[in-house]
């Protein structure tokens, strides 16, 4: 019989690191039929549940942390910690496109987004949330 040691039992237990995670792909969708341009931009957005967002003003959060390190600025935003009444999004901003990638984040606690702090519309960009 096979002894497990105890932090891989956990780990199988627990399931992969992922399994709530999101991210804003590097590049637009392919099927937007456009320019495959790269990440150029993030907003974090709350709502009441079952509130309609206002694309023209959605109700963007501003980060509850940032700081620069080695010349890449870290964006970090709280999540769903306002309770069950709320809903929290990920809209992803693409360079060449005036269409939103909109990703729900019903489950994630935690996002960042980091970008070059001297040229922050440019590549490389990224928005990873757990």
């Amino acid at each position: 019989m096979h002894r497990l040691p105890l932090a891989a039992l956990a780990l199988l237990l627990a399931g992969p690191a992922w399994a709530h995670g999101l991210e804003c792909p590097a590049h637009a969708p392919a099927d937007w039929h456009a320019s495959p341009g790269a990440l150029n931009g993030v907003q974090v957005l709350s709502a009441k549940q079952g509130e309609k967002i206002d694309d023209q003003s959605p109700p963007t959060l501003v980060p509850d942390d940032q700081a620069t390190r080695s010349g890449v600025l870290h964006s970090v935003w709280q999540m769903n910690g306002e309770g069950p009444d709320w809903q929290f999004f990920v809209w992803c901003h693409y360079a060449g496109s005036e269409r939103v990638l909109k990703l729900a984040a019903p489950r994630v606690k935690r996002c960042e987004y980091t970008t070059p702090a001297a040229h922050p519309d440019r590549p490389p960009q990224a928005m990873v949330c757990d």
